[in-house]
Formats: C-alpha cells, sequence, structure tokens
C-alpha cells in the first residue's frame, strides 16, 4: 500500500507543471535511444526499468546501428521516430562533436556535459559509476542523456534517473557485462541488478 502511495507521488511530481495530470501521463510514452552494443543494450534496459518501475510511465527501447541515426533521432519531434534519453560515453560523444579528449574523464564529462546543453539541448545526468576502457587505453564515463524537452513534462525525471548515480562500480559493471556477454538477456541482467541495489 504505502509503496503505491509513493509510486503515484513520483507520478505526480514527474507531471508537474502539466494544466493536467491525467492528460499529462496516462497514454504517454518515453523513448530511449540505443546502439546495438551489449553495453548499450544492458544500460538502456536498467533506465528503462528504473522510470517504468518507480513511475509507471511506459518506456520503449529504439535500437540504432550507429551514432548518425540516433543522433538524428535524438533531434526529432515525430512520435515514430523521436528519442527522448540515451546512455551515452564521453569518448563517443567527443567524437560526435569532432572534438579530442582530454585523457581526464572528470574533465571531458564537464566538457560534453556543457556543449550537449549549449548546442543540442541534451542534458548529461550523473555518470553511472564506471569506467569504459577503450581500445587504445583510455577511459570514459558513462552516463544517461535527456532532451531538455522533456522535462516541460517530466520535471523530476532527472531526479529518478540520478538514482543510478555512482550505483554501477567498475567491479559490478564488469560482472553484469560478463552475464550479457554469456547469453543472459541484457533485461534479466538489468533488473536483477535493480533489485539487488534496492532501486525497484
Amino acid at each position: 500500500m504505502l509503496r503505491n502511495i509513493v509510486r503515484l507521488l513520483v507520478i505526480m511530481g514527474l507531471c508537474l507543471g502539466a494544466a493536467n495530470f491525467v492528460q499529462a501521463c496516462v497514454g504517454r510514452t518515453l523513448y530511449i535511444g540505443a546502439l546495438q552494443s551489449n553495453h548499450d543494450k544492458l544500460m538502456a534496459e536498467m533506465v528503462s526499468l528504473l522510470i517504468n518501475e518507480r513511475t509507471g510511465t511506459t518506456v520503449q527501447i529504439r535500437y540504432f546501428d550507429n551514432n548518425a541515426g540516433l543522433y538524428k533521432a535524438a533531434a526529432s519531434n515525430k512520435e515514430k521516430s523521436r528519442v527522448d534519453i540515451m546512455v551515452e560515453d564521453t569518448i563517443d560523444a567527443l567524437r560526435v562533436l569532432k572534438k579530442t579528449p582530454s585523457g581526464k574523464p572528470d574533465d571531458d564529462y564537464l566538457t560534453v556535459k556543457k556543449i550537449f546543453d549549449k548546442k543540442l539541448n541534451i542534458i548529461w545526468l550523473n555518470p553511472f559509476g564506471y569506467q569504459n576502457v577503450q581500445a587504445d587505453g583510455r577511459h570514459s564515463e558513462s552516463a544517461p542523456l535527456l532532451r531538455r524537452d522533456v522535462l516541460i513534462n517530466f520535471p523530476l525525471l532527472p531526479r529518478v534517473l540520478n538514482k543510478l548515480s555512482g550505483a554501477v562500480s567498475n567491479r559490478s559493471y564488469k560482472s553484469l557485462m560478463k552475464k550479457v556477454e554469456d547469453g543472459k538477456k541484457p533485461r534479466n541482467v538489468a533488473k536483477d541488478f535493480l533489485k539487488r541495489k534496492k532501486l525497484i
């Protein structure tokens, strides 16, 4: 009973600012964009489950073959093609911006956070906690990204997503990825992790 009341309050908070709570949220869908990699599939499922379980909002994941398609969807306003949320890596983001990584993940995060907000109207939320190791040995951070216009109807969505801030350690990430690479479904792996962390 208490859990249901808390969920209702969260949903109401997410829709704060909308003229009518029911009209604002019922039937609305959030779309997460992800590439076809195991990493993106795992983290997209984790974000999707967190939003759905904690707010009741319908979430769908749309997969793309490359960053060009993903970022085109992130700029689209069409229901059939848009992306509201995505998981991005700081080094990949710098490549999109045609900038060179500094070699310092924290500095790279601050750089992309500032430029994405100013030029793309996309907000970088807090990093998940783990660091990716690129083929050339460079380290990068991953975080959920959110279109600024999504905040009109879901102003408290960053608070929900930032519950994943620092939640996935390097050790946990390697363990989760191994399970996915061994054939377990990313959604099941993500759900088990979130339950273990008491996030859902």
